[in-house]
């Protein structure tokens, strides 16, 4: 998924990989992971940061394009400045926009 930000059109992904990298940012384990993921107004600020920049670092990755969020910090000023940014994220994660065209989903 593509999302809008304020430094252009980001690739998003929310696979293993980024969970993977989700739960390596925030030191929880698998099953805490998962279950964090039913309850995502849950999270503490600092897990909400990395859970989006998870997300771009794994878009980058799969679309095979430079990440171009440098880091959890600039996910927060990215916050600060585009405060729809959580929501288009939790939207990419929930899978609620179509795929990008002349892509099919594997089955």
């Amino acid at each position: 998924m593509i999302v809008e930000t304020k430094k252009g059109k980001l690739p998003v992904r929310y696979g293993m990989n980024a969970l993977a990298h989700f739960g390596d940012l925030t030191g929880k384990t698998m099953n805490v992971v998962m279950s964090t993921m039913g309850e995502l107004g849950d999270m503490k600020l600092s897990e909400l940061l990395a859970f989006i920049y998870a997300g771009f670092v794994d878009g980058a990755r799969f679309a095979k394009v430079e990440c171009k969020v440098e880091s959890i910090e600039e996910v927060g000023d990215m916050m600060d400045e585009d405060s729809d940014l959580a929501t288009k994220m939790f939207e990419a994660f929930g899978g609620d926009s179509e795929e990008p065209k002349g892509e099919s989903k594997k089955k």
